[in-house]
């Protein structure tokens, strides 16, 4: 079997990008560079070192297993993460919403920036922002134990650890003391609707369902994270959401009965796929 046989077998499967992924894939396995799949293409790669496990790869993707849970590890705003079953895939959209938490934390006038980094999943938010902003610190909070050790592994890969701390815990809840204030607050949650599950691509079927959807309207884990984090903000903190890109004006509606004043964010699709949220100042 060739690259190019592997990627008429993803693509029988349904798969969008299929001589991506079977690019991604033969190099991973077998080792390969990006101008060796090039030059390949056509050639049998029965006799490769690594051709079985490649083989036995293409047959679990094309029963829908995610690519990134075979390959081990996904990149994300140009860091590398470790990903299992135990945290969500880290997306594109989410690089749009980290993006902004690094601008509103980079325009932060103090020399120690904090942030907590809620429902972390794969830690690859908390990552990035520290990456990016060398004077900034995080608390990660995620429900699940095994969830925040994949977290903890990932920001030590990244080299961050030292400037971040993990707690395991519900994020719906108030985790810490009156005096604990951010100027930051941000957070992927479960925002999915319930209804909405069951018609989404077959390779969410293998994600943490509690980190896709709360069990009810997708906006349950907002309000309580709007609700009790609102008191955790610095006099000119932000909360930013990431949310579904049909859930703007459900958010906006969430941030002024909290009395917080709303802005939304843009994936590259130029849909709204967040919300920055800030107090109203007296």
């Amino acid at each position: 079997m060739n690259i190019n046989e592997i990627s008429q077998k993803l693509g029988n499967a349904g798969i969008e990008e299929p001589l991506f992924e079977a690019r991604l894939l033969c190099g991973h396995f077998l080792s390969l560079s990006m101008t060796e799949l090039v030059l390949l293409s056509k050639t049998d790669l029965n006799n490769f070192p690594g051709y079985k496990e490649l083989s036995q790869a293409v047959e679990k993707r094309c029963t829908r297993y995610p690519l990134q849970y075979i390959l081990g590890e996904w990149e994300f705003y140009g860091l590398k993460f470790k990903v299992t079953e135990k945290c969500l895939i880290p997306r594109p959209d989410t690089e749009v919403v980290t993006e902004r938490a690094i601008e509103v934390l980079s325009g932060v006038n103090s020399s120690k920036k904090t942030f907590a980094d809620l429902c972390t999943g794969s830690g690859c938010i908390a990552a990035a922002v520290l990456h990016e902003i060398p004077d900034s610190y995080a608390v990660c909070v995620d429900i699940d134990r095994d969830t925040a050790d994949i977290a903890r592994i990932n920001l030590e890969r990244n080299n961050v650890i030292d400037r971040a701390e993990i707690i395991v815990g519900d994020a719906a809840s108030d985790l810490f003391d009156d005096e604990t204030k951010f100027d930051l607050v941000v957070s992927n949650p479960p925002y999915i609707a319930e209804v909405e599950m069951a018609k989404l691509e077959p390779e969410l079927a293998y994600e943490p369902r509690i980190a896709l959807t709360d069990g009810g309207d997708g906006l349950s884990l907002i309000r309580d994270i709007v609700r009790v984090y609102k008191n955790h903000l610095n006099e000119n903190g932000k909360i930013i959401l990431e949310h579904g890109y049909r859930q703007s004006e459900a958010v906006r509606e969430i941030a002024t009965d909290n009395g917080m004043t709303f802005e939304p964010i843009y994936d590259y699709g130029k849909r709204t796929r967040g919300a920055v949220l800030g107090l109203i100042l007296q």
